[in-house]
């Protein structure tokens, strides 16, 4: 198993055959870790890379494989020198994370900031909800050095800013690990690993925990069906005694990130719903315990696992919502080829990308993607950028021109001079930009908890102050009466008021065709007074159709067509694709591509050619000038004489004026950001009446657009398709992907639009609004019915059973209001 360890013994090792990469038995053998002799008689290996590996002392194992279960084992292959020996002692919890402090081996997870600060990336286990965010960020934000802590919630990663100077990074993960929570260096992989995991050990507590309810209700039915009718003691002991063995297992087991979460932040001072939901479980069983050891009282096994259960099962459909798709997670960095012909010495030689250097020269052959930032050195070409633009044409390029990492070079073969290391390219700056959206998105959760954490103490006082008032009255009902009064209070309506809506919501519209991503996103939405789009794939269809035929001689428009498509049929350039649906003409040969221009091709004696203006005009003077209309015009000639103009351009989705009229007649601003720079942006802004349009915009440009619209305090909404949308997905309150979006697009945006029909987003936006009164009413319900019956449990005349029947009724009246989301959106 991939970064499992293995203790063996030095005569193991040296009776392995050849082709393990270990000393052969004649020489000394050698510690693989700091390179100092095996001690004779050692018994002591680790498993790196597949292969067995010696050590010398336990602290050598323990730094080996700690590098290796992070995933860092590369770093034995890149290191120039053996490691220094660690002292031979078993790390404590601070001294297990001091192999961190090695800059050569941290570099796999940090980055350094201009300012001398560096910022870490950290795979958390154990968070499970915002409250677990809001501590982490609290307490690392308080160390002296920290300047920045930003945990996020969907991949588990924590960013920390910090400076070297004053706090070191073994500092950083002593003081997560202190908090409770397992860490460890972040990497895509490792985090896609932990998530399963952890779903799958949710997954087991979650059917323990339903297995016990149906068990210990078929005992409870039977003991109050006993109550009633009568039933012998020693059958009544019997079945408390065997639902104490089922209830116990699902409070050991299932009911246990209850407790852990609780004391987690009850040791920092913080009070979070998990508190009353633990002490309630706890002191349920606890009496229930008493109750049965003693032979007197009541038992509410029953109580207790069915609260776990409903608990259990909200929070599990809640983090499955958030992290269905995020199993999708881009990795910039691995879109780009694993290997490049760079040049040594005058030839071309295979190198893997990550050895690149500024200044070496790279081969880019038509059809690679470029593997760095680099300044085209030989040849002409063009390269698709969609990645950054988000537009379908290509941008021409030759020597002296910048092409950049992830664009795709789709002509002719580029020499390029490498401009510098991946992560000073213009797509890791990409990347940081989604993950800086993402740190960025608005914090509902958190700021519940922090307004749920006064609720939690209010009921903490009133149960306490009940007990000391009842110890005066009537010493034998005080503990009772205070159980009581903790479990009606028990913020189960509270605490599943929210998930429980936005799960029914999520799941209405994905039978609509809309998936739901992003926990805030429903009720960010509501808000929502500014509906941005992005045009090309969005607003449009995001490919090239052919738009008008313009004769110059007297051919018909399907013989131009045909003789155009047997031309473009030799072309991989965009422009092609629109040509793919009509039948070629037959009898082309000899055809010639000449990049940036066009191609030529012969029909016997007579020569054709298609592409740009002067290409064409150079063999057919009289050609003339395209017409005005703002199209992508192509040319096609015969020998000296003019056939066409072929103008091309990318179709409006037949749905959008229709959602942009109901979107203003909802009272929504309209925007239009797009990245093409040409006359098209605002042309398909005045024919769909949308009032605000920028044009040829980057994606840093539109993030700043929607900060000064948030900072003016209005909500946006986004709606994009493209890689180099999804910055300001993550940047917006809410967020819209097309079914045609890129993965990055999809993984950043809140709503996914499965069918891709634009009719969808202005339904959601209807069912949003829903659903914020349905939290609303859930809300009003749950301290309504908090207000109502806690005096009456704290006067007496709620005995425990009836209170957890009253904590069970209200959480299913909230489950039941939340449920009317299932039906269509009401449109207002």
């Amino acid at each position: 198993m991939a970064g499992a360890w293995t203790v063996i013994s030095t005569s193991t090792i040296l009776a392995m055959p050849p082709s393990i990469d270990v000393p052969v038995a004649a020489d000394p053998l050698l510690c693989y870790h700091c390179g100092e002799p095996v001690p004779a008689g050692c018994e002591m290996g680790v498993v790196i890379d597949a292969q067995l590996r010696p050590m010398c002392c336990p602290g050598c194992r323990a730094v080996a494989e700690l590098i290796n279960a992070s995933g860092l084992a590369n770093f034995y292959q890149q290191r120039t020198a053996y490691n220094q020996r660690p002292p031979e002692q078993e790390f404590a919890p601070r001294e297990q994370y001091r192999v961190y402090d090695d800059p050569a081996l941290a570099a796999g997870f940090t980055t350094e900031e201009a300012n001398g600060e560096i910022t870490a990336q950290l795979l958390l286990g154990g968070i499970s909800c915002a409250a677990c965010t809001w501590l982490i960020e609290q307490t690392m934000v308080r160390v002296p050095g920290v300047s920045k802590a930003l945990v996020n919630l969907q991949q588990g990663r924590l960013d920390i800013r910090f400076d070297p100077a004053r706090v070191p990074l073994s500092e950083i993960f002593s003081r997560v690990d202190a908090l409770g929570y397992r860490v460890r260096p972040f990497h895509a992989s490792a985090g896609r690993q932990q998530m399963k995991e952890e779903y799958r050990l949710e997954l087991r507590r979650l059917a323990v925990a339903g297995l016990g309810m149906m068990q210990v209700g078929m005992f409870a039915i039977a003991l109050h069906a006993g109550d009633i009718q009568g039933i012998e003691s020693q059958y009544q002991g019997l079945l408390r005694w065997v639902s104490l063995l089922v209830a116990s297992f699902v409070v050991l087991f299932s009911a246990r990130p209850f407790f852990t979460t609780a004391w987690r932040h009850l040791r920092q001072g913080a009070l979070v719903m998990d508190l009353p939901v633990a002490l309630a479980i706890g002191l349920a069983w606890l009496a229930s315990v008493w109750a049965t050891a003693s032979g007197s009282g009541q038992v509410y096994f029953d109580s207790v696992v069915m609260f776990t259960f409903f608990l259990l099962l909200g929070r599990f459909l809640e983090r499955r919502v958030r992290q269905r798709y995020s199993l999708t997670w881009f990795d910039a960095q691995g879109t780009l080829p694993d290997a490049v012909s760079v040049k040594r010495a005058g030839r071309w030689a295979l190198e893997p990308r990550v050895q690149l250097q500024s200044g070496d020269t790279v081969l880019v052959r038509a059809g690679d993607t470029v593997p760095a930032d680099a300044e085209v050195s030989g040849g002409n070409s063009a390269v698709r950028e969609d990645t950054f633009n988000g537009e379908p044409l290509p941008r021409s390029v030759t020597v002296g021109d910048v092409i950049y990492a992830g664009s795709v070079n789709v002509e002719g073969a580029l020499e390029a001079r490498v401009l510098g290391s991946y992560l000073d390219s213009r797509l890791a700056a990409l990347q940081r930009s989604v993950e800086q959206a993402q740190t960025e998105k608005p914090r509902l959760a958190r700021l519940a908890d922090r307004i749920a954490s006064w609720f939690v103490g209010a009921i903490l006082l009133i149960t306490t102050a009940t007990a000391l008032v009842w110890s005066q009255l009537a010493p034998e009902q005080a503990f009772w009466i205070s159980l009581s009064v903790l479990v009606i209070s028990c913020p189960c309506a509270l605490a599943l008021a929210t998930p429980a809506a936005l799960t029914s919501a999520a799941s209405a519209l994905r039978a609509g065709g809309v998936i739901v991503r992003g926990e805030n996103a429903l009720e960010a939405l509501a808000r929502a007074t500014h509906l941005i789009f992005d045009k090309t794939g969005t607003l449009t269809e995001g490919s090239l159709a052919i738009a008008r035929v313009q004769l110059l001689a007297d051919f018909s428009s399907e013989r131009v067509l045909a003789i155009a498509a047997a031309l473009q049929q030799y072309s991989n350039h965009p422009v092609a694709r629109a040509f793919s649906s009509i039948e070629p003409g037959p009898g082309l040969e000899d055809v010639v591509y000449t990049v940036g221009a066009g191609l030529e091709a012969r029909d016997g004696d007579r020569c054709y050619r298609i592409g740009s203006e002067p290409f064409c005009r150079s063999m057919a003077a009289t050609l003339p000038p395209p017409p005005p209309e703002p199209l992508y015009w192509v040319a096609l000639c015969r020998d000296a004489r003019p056939l066409a103009w072929i103008g091309l351009n990318d179709r409006t989705r037949p749905e959008a004026q229709g959602v942009i009229d109901r979107a203003k007649a909802a009272g929504l601003q309209v925007e239009l950001l797009t990245g093409d720079s040409s006359a098209q942006g605002p042309l398909l802004a005045r024919h769909l009446g949308i009032d605000s349009v920028r044009s040829g915009l980057e994606p840093q440009q539109k993030m700043d657009r929607v900060r000064e619209l948030q900072e003016a305090g209005s909500v946006v909404a986004m709606v994009g398709d493209g890689l180099n949308d999804a910055p300001v997905l993550g940047l917006a309150d809410a967020s819209f992907a097309v079914a045609t979006a890129s993965d990055l697009a999809r993984t950043q945006a809140d709503f996914v639009l499965v069918d891709g029909d634009l009719h969808s987003i202005t339904n959601t936006w209807f069912k949003a609004r829903q659903c914020r009164r349905i939290i609303v009413q859930n809300f009003a319900w749950a301290l309504g019915y908090n207000a109502f019956a806690i005096p009456l449990a704290a006067l007496g005349y709620v005995p425990p059973w009836a209170a957890a029947i009253g904590m069970s009724l209200s959480s299913l009246l909230v489950v039941a209001n939340s449920l009317r989301l299932n039906g269509k959106p009401q449109v207002q």
